[in-house]
């Protein structure tokens, strides 16, 4: 009998969330078959079978949280296996290569059963039973179908306030949150966009022919870029161990994805090289894996910089947080027509909010603000982006 278990697949991952079963009890399998699919703080990944068999047992339901190389399946394999599990090659996944490192052992006692069987939760959640008020009458704790109607007609009490696990993308983006030590200040300006909206608008025909959606993101972000060459301390790194300050050669932008799971930041790596078409097209790759969840754990690492566009959700000012161990973050807020005063002239212009948030130990407000204003220069005047490719 082999037992699958849960394989380390790197990246720091400790444990992952069941998402569901591919495969049933009693039923045949091939090798490298998908069996189950895990979610991960990283990605979703589908986990295959290390050998061809028969699926004997499943351990684990669908939201329950799995520690790496915890059993989740014995398959009873239809043909000989050596002393040693065979090293199965490794599987593309959403997260890039994945190697399964399965053992093979003789099986002791199965594993305690469950609170309450999968058709007794929906018995359960349909008599709207709460299991987490109820003691099992069955064996070893089980919560059993008459326990539930018991419970039902008696009239359940009533629940607690309601608690939702802390899992996946929220978990991380929580204790990524909790270790960001440094010192937040946040400077604001905001920038009239009149001639980069212009160029934009000229450009769309062309976007659109290469099936590129041209938002405003690729220039600032491209604008941002060419300043942070010219202030390196906002794409810096404080070392507090060996009392130094790293100033990264490449300028790596991060960029906030609103997913249904939580916040993702994909990292676009060596911007400098990408002209505004290749930035756009970048953008709208990497923002569609990861609201998919189809991004891969190497992208969303080695960020340098962090842009939120909040302004995307109708925000207009935010003091964005620091994405630790980076040491500013840029919000460009809603961009919209407001009233302004020109030569004189009451007009209407649409002006974009910026918001830099900035850690002050390295970083002091005198080099925030001039890093905001040369970021404005460029938004204000795009052709300073054409010289300065």
């Amino acid at each position: 009998m082999v037992e699958f278990k849960f394989p380390d697949i790197g990246e720091g991952i400790a444990e992952g969330e069941l998402l569901r079963w591919l495969v049933k009890v009693g039923e045949t399998v091939a090798e490298h078959q998908p069996l189950v699919e895990m979610e991960t703080d990283k990605a979703v990944v589908e986990l295959p079978s290390p050998v061809a068999g028969v699926v004997r047992e499943l351990r684990g339901e669908p939201g329950e949280v799995i520690a790496v190389e915890s059993v989740l399946a014995l398959i009873e394999a239809t043909e000989p296996i050596p002393g040693t599990a065979p090293k199965p090659p490794s599987t593309a996944g959403v997260v890039g290569e994945l190697e399964e490192a399965p053992t093979v052992e003789a099986t002791g006692e199965i594993e305690a059963p469950k609170p309450a069987l999968p058709r007794d939760r929906k018995l359960a959640e349909k008599l709207g039973v709460d299991l987490q008020q109820l003691r099992g009458s069955g064996p070893e704790g089980r919560i059993t179908e008459a326990d539930i109607r018991s419970a039902a007609a008696a009239g359940a009490p009533e629940p607690a306030d309601e608690r939702i696990p802390l899992r996946g993308v929220r978990r991380t983006m929580a204790k990524t949150m909790s270790a960001a030590a440094a010192v937040h200040v946040t400077a604001m300006e905001k920038a009239d966009a009149l001639a980069l909206q212009q160029l934009r608008q000229r450009e769309q025909p062309v976007a659109a022919g290469r099936a590129i959606r041209l938002t405003w993101l690729p220039f600032i972000v491209k604008a941002l870029t060419l300043v942070l060459e010219r202030y390196p301390l906002l794409n810096s790194t404080l070392d507090q161990e060996q009392g130094e300050i790293i100033l990264h050669r490449q300028i790596n932008i991060g960029f906030a994805v609103d997913t249904p799971d939580g916040l993702l930041v994909p990292v676009l790596r060596n911007v400098r090289r990408l002209s505004i078409l290749e930035l756009a097209a970048a953008l709208q790759q990497l923002a569609k894996r990861a609201r998919d969840r189809q991004i891969a754990p190497a992208e969303l690492k080695g960020g340098t910089f962090t842009v939120t566009n909040y302004g995307a959700l109708g925000g207009i000012w935010g003091t964005p947080i620091i994405n630790p161990p980076e040491a500013a973050i840029l919000g460009v807020g809603r961009i919209e027509e407001v009233p302004v005063v020109r030569n004189g002239q009451l007009v209407a212009r649409p002006v974009v909010p910026l918001s830099l948030t900035f850690d002050h130990r390295i970083i002091d407000g005198g080099t925030a603000h001039r890093f905001l204003n040369g970021l404005v220069d460029h938004i204000e005047d795009p052709d300073l982006m054409l010289l300065e490719t």
